[in-house]
């Protein structure tokens, strides 16, 4: 009994014992997990502050790169970049010797938007984000702006996505609110700058007629650092920077001094003495620029001319009224007014009718809004309404257009980004004439009676020499049957699939020579700018071509379409149809 008992306790004591160690296991075990959890959390939110870090680090760099667009805007009077032909000591011309050349408001944005689009992955530097630990990937940037009444806004969609050891973190969206009055401070800006146009206008007290403005929060400001050229600063008080300063906008104005048509005095007896020195002669805008070389003479039908002078207007386009267009043969089929839209200023040069004994240089710069020389740009010269285009020359770079030109009219820039699509047609149609089916019928009537009689090839001989010497029907008809020892009544029986299709045969070729060639198949046109012009070609029962065929055609140079038939299909010949061709031409 003692031994049972000592059993039992035994057993009891190795229970507890493994009960306790059960426990005691598991209770390591627990606490092992909950510090592996412990620490991957804590890991998570150390690599979560660091991916937070990273997004401020690209917000502030994305909130500098804007701010620093809208100061340098202010400074620039609008522009990133300021066009060395309108900049003046850091800032840029709004009015350029009468001309209001003032950037738009949307112009503005889309430049900020191009800069911000472009330098924005530049500015969050991949480097800095792998010392990090992060690998990165990134989408593309796209910036909005609004100007608003009271502030800028700008949300840039810039995906960025990270990764490390398991964990990824993304983000894309970023809003930035810049107490700045832009849209305002522009507006203002350029009330001032209209009021430099007004025919009141005083240089020696430009604000005179701007206090105003002062109502509205706006100091206004200036400087004359040069003869004829002011320099204006609008400074906005309630708009505040992150560098805790009053927003400033600035811009200059030269003002040109002189009338609106300038006048350039010639040599005395212009018409028979030279040129000694060469000069320039210029338009009110100094866009338009005629140099005049040495050894030039000049002269009204033969007379001494004074004086010239150039002077510009800006209708929204010009005509010419009443040009060919299409053309079949000889006959003109439609006529149509082409117009041109004129984004440009036309300078009219002065006496009209002033002619040069040799071609001179006339160059013409040109704003370029919107991209609009990117289908190149030519110069039209006329009046009233006749206007076209004459060869030229465009330099993009410099963002001008230039020509020889040998005398006065009108002339202009033309954007043939802003032109409608025009077009030419010249056709060209072979039609049979009446001999055709006279020498249809008589083939036709010879095939029956071949059929029939084997009368047919002496009756086709007959139709033939009838039609070819000009001798009546009965005469051929009886040589050509004495010429074959028959009777013109004799009927011989014939194999009549044989000679049919020999009759068929024959009457192609006699019908053929009764096709008459068109003298006159083309139509003329003369291209806008130097651009690919597309040819279409359409044969009608036939085959032809078109000349040209299309491709590169010079500004200004005169091109000739004409239509040419080749042939006529065989089944038009024999039942004296006509066949076609139609060329037709797009160009601007």
């Amino acid at each position: 009994m003692s031994l049972k008992k000592a059993q039992v306790s035994l057993f009891v004591i190795l229970g507890i014992f493994m009960f306790v160690a059960a426990v005691a296991g598991f209770y390591a075990y627990s606490n092992a997990k909950q510090s592996e959890a412990q620490e991957e959390a804590e890991k998570i939110s150390g690599l979560s502050l660091k991916a937070e870090e990273i997004e401020k680090f690209a917000n502030d760099c994305i909130r500098k790169t804007a701010f620093d667009a809208i100061k340098k805007i202010g400074q620039t009077g609008g522009y990133l970049e300021v066009p060395s032909l309108i900049s003046f000591k850091g800032t840029s011309y709004w009015h350029l010797d009468q001309a209001n050349i003032q950037p738009f408001l949307n112009q503005t944005q889309e430049r900020m938007i191009g800069h911000m689009n472009e330098n924005i992955p530049s500015c969050i530097d991949d480097a800095k984000i792998r010392q990090l630990g992060f690998d990165v990937e990134k989408g593309r940037v796209k910036t909005a702006i609004e100007f608003g009444a009271a502030d800028i806004t700008i949300k840039t969609d810039y995906q960025i996505k990270l990764k490390q050891a398991g964990y990824t973190k993304e983000f894309s969206e970023f809003f930035n609110t810049f107490d700045i009055r832009y849209r305002a401070i522009f507006e203002a800006a350029a009330e001032t700058n209209e009021k430099t146009f007004d025919a009141d206008f005083d240089d020696k007290a430009p604000l005179k007629n701007l206090g105003y403005l002062k109502t509205l929060d706006f100091d206004i400001s200036y400087k004359a650092p040069e003869t004829d050229i002011l320099y204006f600063t609008i400074t906005d008080k309630k708009s505040a920077t992150p560098e805790n300063q009053n927003y400033a906008f600035s811009f200059a104005a030269k003002l040109g001094r002189s009338e609106l048509k300038k006048l350039t005095d010639l040599q005395n007896r212009s018409a028979t003495n030279n040129v000694v020195l060469p000069y320039t002669v210029f338009s009110v805008d100094r866009k338009a620029q005629l140099d005049i070389s040495a050894g030039t003479t000049v002269n009204l039908n033969g007379q001494d001319v004074s004086s010239i002078s150039v002077q510009q207007s800006y209708p929204q386009n010009v005509v010419t009224k009443n040009i060919p267009v299409e053309k079949e043969n000889k006959e003109i089929k439609r006529r149509e007014d082409l117009v041109y839209v004129t984004d440009n200023p036309i300078y009219s040069f002065e006496p009209d009718g002033l002619i040069f004994n040799k071609p001179q240089k006339l160059e013409i710069y040109y704003d370029n809004p919107e991209g609009k020389d990117a289908k190149g740009v030519g110069i039209l010269k006329g009046k009233n309404n006749f206007w076209v285009p004459i060869p030229s020359t465009e330099d993009r770079i410099n963002r001008k257009v230039f020509a020889n030109i040998i005398g006065f009219t009108d002339f202009t820039a033309i954007f043939c980004e802003s032109q409608k699509l025009k077009n030419v047609i010249a056709r060209q149609v072979f039609d049979a004439n009446a001999g055709c089916f006279v020498t249809l019928v008589i083939v036709v009537i010879s095939i029956v009676l071949t059929v029939f009689t084997g009368a047919g090839g002496v009756l086709l001989s007959a139709a033939w020499n009838a039609a070819t010497t000009g001798a009546t029907f009965a005469s051929a008809l009886t040589t050509a049957a004495a010429a074959a020892s028959v009777s013109v009544t004799t009927v011989v029986v014939v194999t009549a699939i044989g000679v049919l299709s020999t009759s068929l045969g024959i009457v192609g070729s006699a019908t053929e020579a009764f096709y008459s060639e068109s003298p006159d198949n083309c139509v003329g046109f003369i291209p806008t700018c130097t651009w690919q012009v597309g040819v279409d070609t359409v044969a009608i029962d036939g085959e032809g071509k078109c000349i040209p065929e299309g491709g590169t055609m010079q500004a200004g140079v005169p091109v000739t379409l004409c239509a040419q038939v080749e042939k006529c299909n065989f089944i038009e010949k024999f039942t004296c149809q006509s066949c076609s061709v139609e060329c037709t031409a797009q160009f601007y």
